[in-house]
């Protein structure tokens, strides 16, 4: 026989080597698939990211979040996300929101035209919102404790529109807590 041609079929791998070679690489690719596709669901199940689009932000310099929604764990201080109720009209009933969980059940909140204050502390100045709201101040105007299963949340910003207008955010209505990305 002519040596190219016995070289030739040396080279061309025979049906069931590459049959084979196929099989054997499956069986090393199938457990790695099944990790990398349970490690995907457990992420795309447990995090979040949400974007905050509004031009007036009332968490300034922050605008993507990470949401831990197994992590419903919230303590004052913490950023949450939780669901809108009752917050139009600037809100729409579902809407996710991220904001700052400034009190937590038990605590005493008080709000006046000046200022609203946590447990004696001063949170946040103002109710610039009255207006937009077409409400007068002393509607807004409370004392009182923060009931159990509750959170008052607020922004940084004066006019950030928070439970100083439309009240407690409750358990059902948290999604998770927030990291603030970018």
């Amino acid at each position: 026989m002519n040596r190219a041609y016995i070289q030739s079929k040396r080279t061309q791998p025979r049906p069931f080597q590459t049959k084979a070679a196929l099989g054997w690489f499956l069986l090393k690719a199938l457990p790695i698939l099944i990790l990398v596709l349970a490690v995907e669901r457990y992420v795309g199940q447990r995090f979040l990211i949400g974007g905050d689009d509004q031009v007036d932000r009332c968490l300034p310099d922050k605008w993507i979040y990470l949401i831990d929604t197994y992590n419903k764990d919230i303590w004052r201080g913490d950023l949450m996300a939780f669901r809108a109720e009752r917050m139009a009209p600037y809100f729409k009933d579902g809407q996710s929101i991220v904001k700052i969980a400034a009190g937590v059940t038990g605590d005493t909140v008080h709000v006046d035209p000046q200022h609203t204050t946590i447990n004696g502390e001063r949170v946040i100045d103002g109710l610039p919102l009255t207006e937009k709201l077409n409400k007068p101040a002393a509607q807004f105007k409370r004392h009182e404790t923060i009931p159990p299963a509750a959170y008052w949340v607020t922004g940084q910003t004066p006019k950030s529109f928070d439970s100083r207008y439309w009240g407690y955010v409750y358990d059902h209505q948290v999604i998770g807590r927030a990291y603030a990305l970018f």
